[in-house]
């Protein structure tokens, strides 16, 4: 576990939960400075000798293991993390038996194929006070929205079953995505 995550967890400023709702686009958030998640990258990176401008991750594995540390930190569980990793082509057995996934995935594929033409170009693009471009938008999400619906899936497929469609739409909340359980986090236990 990062003990420094940990002291991070506590500052009083950090708005619990507020990354389970993120669309990881720190520029134009009004919270980063507030944000769990915002602050251990920052954390990760300093402990790595990485500048705010290198990439906070060098490969998919320091991507899972800081994931891990962060979900640790809050006494979370990375089950839709684990499920992605253990199929990483990435066309799982969701995406071929789900409607949703499918379709979110199809969505992902024609949008990085039209945007293919001004895909640098975007994304060189600056931090604007007036927000991000639509083109800036459709290249930010399109892969988001596949990785969403996968999370809430996954997060669905793990709880038990009860009827009703409320049942349905909390587990495909962003805080039934990201595996909440009851468990108070870590750092206030």
């Amino acid at each position: 576990m990062n003990r420094r995550f940990l002291t991070i967890a506590t500052d009083p400023a950090i708005i619990p939960g507020v990354h389970h709702y993120c669309d990881e686009w720190c520029d134009y958030c009004a919270v980063t400075r507030r944000c769990l998640a915002f602050r251990c990258i920052a954390e990760w990176r300093k402990q790595r000798g990485r500048s705010p401008a290198d990439p906070p991750f060098v490969s998919m594995d320091e991507a899972a293991r800081f994931t891990r540390e962060l979900a640790d930190t809050e006494g979370m569980r990375t089950d839709e993390l684990d499920a992605m990793i253990a199929n990483p082509s990435g066309l799982s057995e969701l995406v071929k038996s789900d409607p949703l996934a499918s379709t979110a995935w199809e969505y992902a594929i024609r949008a990085a194929v039209l945007m293919m033409p001004v895909t640098r170009k975007v994304a060189a693009l600056e931090p604007r006070p007036a927000g991000p471009e639509p083109e800036e938008i459709v290249l930010w999400c399109h892969l988001r929205i596949y990785m969403s619906m996968f999370q809430a899936l996954v997060s669905a497929r793990r709880r038990p079953r009860a009827s009703g469609a409320s049942t349905k739409l909390a587990n495909a909340t962003p805080a039934g995505r990201a595996g909440g359980d009851s468990s108070a986090p870590r750092w206030r236990q």
